[in-house]
């Protein structure tokens, strides 16, 4: 499998590109008041509100670094209702494709029910990466905080 790789704290993860609809640059986010603090903002995207999670936030660890290779990756969770409705993930590091081994044995993921999960452990040949899971990353009461935004509505 062919994966986007980018980094949340220390970890490295790995995602595969046909869920990657778009990498962009990262840009100014609107705050919404009440939001979770893992909850970066939203931006206008082709006439779209895209919500954007940080993963650094999300992770328990500090907001995503200002960097150069800090970026948006755009995705549509088949989560639900599969609308296509975009969402954005903040993470960094975000500059590289690799193959990754798909009979890789995976460890747990050790999210319990209820949390965070940044997916499954496994070893890639040059460490230790997280398979990320676009649509198994968040508790479902957080799904809707998450989607809650209405398709269409400008900012």
């Amino acid at each position: 499998m062919i994966a986007l790789t980018f980094q949340i704290g220390d970890e490295k993860l790995a995602l595969d590109i046909r869920r990657v609809c778009e990498v962009v640059p990262r840009v100014r986010l609107r705050t919404v008041s009440g939001a979770p603090a893992w909850h970066a903002g939203l931006f206008v995207y082709r006439g779209e509100v895209v919500p954007v999670v940080d993963l650094h936030r999300l992770a328990g660890a500090e907001p995503c670094p200002p960097h150069l290779s800090s970026r948006i990756i755009l995705i549509a969770p088949q989560r639900d209702s599969g609308d296509g409705r975009l969402i954005g993930l903040l993470a960094s590091q975000v500059a590289d494709t690799r193959d990754v081994p798909a009979d890789a044995r995976p460890s747990p993921s050790m999210a319990g029910d209820g949390a965070v999960d940044l997916g499954v452990l496994i070893a890639d040949g040059q460490g230790v990466i997280r398979l990320f899971d676009p649509d198994r990353f968040l508790p479902a009461a957080d799904w809707s905080l998450l989607l809650g935004v209405p398709k269409g509505a400008s900012t």
